[in-house]
């Protein structure tokens, strides 16, 4: 039986507080504006940190940020109005949406024709300005510009530039009990092979050892992710008599570098041309403590597979293989070219979205059974020559006050 106004009102606010602090964001943004002494409460800092510990104990939610943008005339042709920042209550499967028309347009919403998300963790999202700033900074290359933006509060944190690269991976981790988050930059054709790494304890850059290399002209980042506290990089080799994959990972605590020695044939062999005519690893996933790497082939069967990393045992399985026709009928679309599949991981699954359909695929790692019976994503259905742009990720949104 509900609540009535009556009872509500005689509890002591101790008491309110503590109930409201284990409801999910969106509910939290509708509570504010009861009155204006849950609005007060809400958004002071301590009942942020209270928010923070609590919310652990209810299911989290899928946070995913699309623009819609025109296939024909490139992939920042974006059309105007068409951001949508949707999240996903787990528990219920019940979608919530802010778009540019609703109240917090200024509170999520840039222009990707400057900036483009590189990252999402923690209620947090990372941006990277896509024009350079050479004359803003003392780097000869120019800089790449990298911005943190909580879009429930409104807040950006513009970090120090760092040099430029036309062609890099970033990893962003945030830790919303200490309050602080860590950023990790580091090239796609890593002749340096360091790693940049942003501390917003130290409020600076600093640059991580160099991976030493024996007998290797030349190594490609493919992928990289954090998983447990380690930075796990996966490259492609070029030697003078081979080519090859190869895992490391890299202790930024200690900075120690670690390669991950694999059974021979444990990961798709790379041609020799390094063009990845055939296909090409795509994505690091992390999903209930177990880390995945899905591969997609660009054969006329259009392959696309989920390969588990067993750190301990050293060893790779392939957990999920879709072929052209299996992701036809999954997003009910017809695949014209070689398919661009995001993957989200959360609990002990994994949701699959693909940039030319509405629809999602959950995949149960434990029991490997596909599950097509959960709420499309909510989007506006695309006109011909359209796709989404999607980035996602498990996380819950910060309330103000946190990460000042």
């Amino acid at each position: 039986m509900a609540f009535n106004d009556a009872l509500w009102s005689q509890l002591p606010l101790e008491v309110i507080e503590q109930i409201l602090s284990f409801l999910p964001m969106p509910d939290l943004c509708r509570f504010c504006t009861t009155c204006k002494t849950w609005n007060e409460l809400i958004n002071n800092p301590a009942f942020s940190v209270l928010h923070v510990r609590n919310r652990n104990k209810h299911s989290p939610f899928i946070a995913i940020h699309s623009i819609t943008t025109s296939i024909l005339n490139g992939p920042r042709a974006y059309i105007d109005g068409s951001q949508v920042l949707c999240f996903l209550d787990i528990s219920s499967k019940k979608w919530y949406s802010v778009k540019p028309r609703d109240g917090l347009e200024t509170s999520f919403l840039f222009d990707p024709q400057h900036f483009q998300i590189v990252a999402m963790d923690g209620g947090l999202v990372l941006l990277k300005a896509l024009k350079r700033t050479s004359k803003l900074c003392h780097h000869e290359s120019g800089c790449i510009q990298l911005c943190v933006w909580n879009p429930i509060k409104n807040m950006k944190i513009i970090l120090p530039c760092i040099p430029n690269h036309n062609d890099s991976l970033t990893n962003f981790v945030v830790d919303d009990i200490a309050e602080t988050f860590k950023v990790f930059v580091m090239m796609k054709g890593w002749k340096s092979r360091v790693v940049n790494i942003y501390d917003s304890v130290m409020k600076e850059w600093k640059t991580s050892s160099k991976l030493e290399m024996i007998n290797k002209r030349m190594c490609i980042v493919l992928q990289s992710i954090v998983f447990q506290n380690l930075l796990y990089i996966l490259l492609d080799i070029i030697s003078d008599d081979s080519f090859h994959y190869e895992l490391w990972r890299y202790n930024y605590i200690a900075d120690i570098w670690e390669r991950l020695h694999f059974a021979e044939g444990c990961f798709v062999e790379p041609l020799e041309d390094y063009i990845w005519k055939n296909g090409m690893f795509e994505q690091f996933v992390v999903s209930g403590e177990r880390l995945f790497l899905t591969y997609e082939s660009n054969t006329p069967q259009h392959e696309f597979e989920v390969h588990e990393i067993d750190i301990q045992r050293r060893s790779t399985k392939v957990l999920l293989t879709c072929t052209r026709r299996h992701i036809m009928r999954f997003f009910d679309i017809d695949v014209r070219y070689f398919p661009s599949i995001q993957v989200i991981g959360f609990n002990k699954s994994l949701m699959l979205v693909f940039n030319l359909s509405r629809n999602i695929v959950i995949f149960d790692v434990e029991t490997k059974e596909i599950n097509l019976e959960w709420p499309q994503l909510p989007l506006r259905k695309l006109r011909v020559e359209e796709k989404y742009s999607l980035m996602g990720k498990q996380m819950n949104f910060l309330l103000p006050g946190t990460l000042k």
